[in-house]
């Protein structure tokens, strides 16, 4: 009896010890179980150092940004305003001709086109004046009689009579018949040459080229031909208003509706007649005709021709 009472005073003994001892230990751990499990089913909500680490950059790196834009923001205006006088004359100067050429055009086109007829109306500098005073003039302004330049250093004032006096001309100085002192002027405007004289009593006015003598192509002949190729009747070409003959007995006849018969001499080019002694012939010829020119002889320069 004692030993099952003991027995059963140990196994109550023990059941007490194990309920003191194991069952709290297990309701602390089933209490405890739940806490774990808030604990973890809350750590992803607290942001781990790495996350904050890479928050607190992403922080910085806007807060930067914010900063620069707010900077480029407040400067953008000024290096607009200090570069704006400067790029739009350079549009304006671009742009400006391509919109308005159209319009520009025609009065552009007109304007060089004036220009060009101003050049070529005054080509003082290009015109060759030993080659362009050749020829007749018609009196425009400030003359009376028609006027003939000849390069056989004679010209001819045609007042109901041919009045031949003697000229010479370098650039634009003028010796002619009295008057040393003159001085002309050749210009063209459009296709009419122009010639000006200045300072001569008999000749001073404006005129107008109506015509020149028409060009031949001659053939020179050598001067040792000359003395026999001058002998015969020339008729005239121009430069000249009479017919002219060279006889083998030293004398001319000019045929001026009588005879006009004067002494004559020939050595090469070098001819004295009547009262010149520097004048000078040069003898051409062609297919069908010769072709004699005087030169420096009041009376008798001028082109002439004859027959072979």
């Amino acid at each position: 009896m004692r030993s099952v009472l003991t027995i059963l005073l140990t196994s109550l003994f023990w059941a007490f010890v194990i309920f003191l001892f194991f069952e709290p230990k297990s309701s602390k751990e089933e209490k405890s179980e739940p806490t774990v499990e808030v604990v973890e089913a809350e750590k992803p909500a607290k942001p781990t150092r790495t996350e904050k680490k890479s928050a607190r950059t992403e922080k910085r790196a806007a807060k930067k940004e914010a900063q620069t834009k707010s900077a480029t923001a407040v400067e953008t205006p000024a290096a607009e305003v200090a570069e704006a006088p400067m790029q739009t004359p350079a549009k304006t100067t671009e742009e400006a001709p391509a919109a308005e050429a159209p319009a520009q055009a025609p009065a552009k086109a007109a304007k060089e086109a004036t220009i060009t007829a101003e050049k070529s109306s005054s080509q003082e500098v290009t015109i060759d004046y030993a080659r362009e005073i050749d020829g007749k003039w018609q009196p425009i302004e400030g003359a009376e009689y028609p006027l003939e330049f000849t390069k056989y250093g004679i010209a001819i004032q045609h007042r109901g009579y041919q009045k031949r006096v003697s000229y010479s001309l370098k650039e634009q100085r003028l010796r002619i018949y009295l008057d040393s002192n003159a001085r002309c002027e050749i210009t063209k405007q459009g296709t009419d040459y122009i010639l000006e004289i200045y300072n001569s009593q008999g000749f001073s006015g404006k005129y107008k080229r109506v015509s020149q003598p028409r060009k031949i192509a001659m053939r020179p002949l050598d001067q040792s031909l000359y003395a026999e190729a001058i002998l015969g009747k020339w008729s005239v070409i121009n430069g000249q208003e009479y017919a002219l003959e060279f006889t083998k007995y030293g004398t001319a006849i000019q045929h001026r509706g009588y005879e006009k018969r004067i002494e004559y001499n020939l050595n090469g080019s070098n001819l004295r007649i009547y009262l010149d002694s520097s004048a000078r012939v040069t003898i051409s010829e062609d297919a069908s005709y010769y072709y004699l020119e005087i030169y420096n002889s009041e009376d008798f320069s001028g082109r002439y021709r004859k027959s072979k």
